[in-house]
């Protein structure tokens, strides 16, 4: 896909779209991001305070439909095993524009852990 988009990369470099890397670069990168989140399993195990995941339903560019379910499902054997770590919600966005298109998922998410932290009581950072 980096290679298939590569020429395009320069172009779209000032909107933000993609970094200052060559596709082979862009292509690295998500490959090694992939392996690091595959082998963090065992640190949610860790996890002693409230953490909670947006789950991304949308397709995303250069990925099937089941290597995105296949990825969503590694999430629910964290799940079951440490009580700290939920979904906070679930967006029909695509997982790299969740901050651009749902901020008020991330907020609802951020105000749930700020009231467990609290034990109840999180002011609203709005008023």
């Amino acid at each position: 896909m980096f290679r298939t988009f590569g020429w395009i990369m320069p172009l779209v470099r000032p909107l933000g779209i993609a970094a200052r890397m060559s596709a082979e670069q862009h292509a690295e990168i998500n490959i090694e991001l992939n392996e690091i989140v595959a082998d963090s399993d065992p640190v949610f195990d860790l996890a002693t305070f409230p953490m909670r995941f947006l789950v991304a339903t949308g397709a995303s560019l250069g990925g099937t439909e089941e290597g995105l379910t296949a990825m969503r499902a590694t999430l629910d054997p964290i799940l079951a095993r440490n009580p700290h770590v939920q979904v906070g919600a679930t967006v029909p966005s695509r997982h790299t524009t969740i901050v651009r298109k749902d901020p008020r998922a991330i907020a609802a998410a951020v105000r749930e852990v700020c009231e467990v932290r609290a034990g109840g009581v999180c002011q609203d950072a709005t008023q």
